[in-house]
């Protein structure tokens, strides 16, 4: 796959979860949208550092799920693009709608089929698992508040792939 095909399937894909993130109410779509500017610039920066992640680990062919997830998710939180809609907004850096959609896009992206599909039956399995709501509180301080690369975030979803199923 060229980096504009990569480009493509990556950009379908994070709209289609951001408008099942708004249909199942995860994201509030009367107050967030998400932006096609920044949603460029998250894409390509995933694609540079699939890139530089595929040299450094002298991967062929595809990268695993988990690193598509971990690389995506750093992306999203790097250029943020779901925005409020009123840009006045006092509780702009209260909500967390990118870190929601980097979590629910990494889960997504864990589960493919191989096909192009999501096992929703996998992230619905999961979110509800007893221990989903402190592992998604904690992951979300993380990402909001903390330091982190990457690739730390491909280990995240690593272990969820290898623990989850």
């Amino acid at each position: 796959m060229d980096s504009k095909e990569i480009e493509d399937k990556r950009t379908k894909s994070l709209v289609g979860v951001f408008l099942t993130m708004v249909k199942l109410g995860y994201i509030d779509g009367t107050r967030f949208t998400l932006n096609r500017s920044l949603l460029k610039s998250v894409v390509k920066h995933y694609v540079q550092d699939l890139m530089i992640l595929n040299i450094r680990y002298r991967i062929k062919g595809k990268a695993q799920p988990q690193k598509s997830a971990g690389l995506t998710a750093a992306a999203l939180l790097r250029f943020r693009p779901i925005l409020p809609k009123n840009p006045s907004d006092e509780d702009l850096f209260q909500q967390e709608a990118n870190e929601a959609l980097a979590i629910f896009n990494g889960l997504c992206v864990c589960s493919e089929l191989g096909n192009g599909k999501i096992d929703l039956q996998f992230v619905d399995k999961f979110l509800s698992l007893p221990e989903s709501p402190e592992w998604i509180s904690n992951f979300r301080f993380l990402l909001k508040h903390r330091n982190y690369t990457p690739e730390s975030l491909t280990m995240v979803f690593d272990t969820l792939v290898k623990y989850a199923k």
